[in-house]
């Protein structure tokens, strides 16, 4: 299939072209990896997804448990 790209902004053509070069890739290759990366789900290490759940929760002010969330509902209704 063929799709042509209209009105690609000078600087946005220059990063491309950047970063085609870097990585050794055709700026045609570079447009469709970048596609491609763009809408493919990217799979999470469990370890390091669980160390930055931690991480956010040692930042919070407030631990959000069932009971107190309960309350916060309850209390934002009246």
């Amino acid at each position: 299939m063929n799709i042509t790209i209209k009105e690609v902004p000078g600087e946005l053509h220059e990063k491309l072209r950047k970063v085609a070069d870097q990585s050794g890739r055709s700026l045609n290759k570079q447009i469709l990896y970048t596609l491609e990366q763009s809408v493919t789900p990217r799979k999470q290490n469990r370890t390091d997804l669980l160390n930055r759940i931690k991480a956010r929760r040692d930042q919070m002010k407030v631990w959000l448990d069932d009971e107190s969330l309960k309350k916060a509902i309850t209390e934002g209704r009246q």
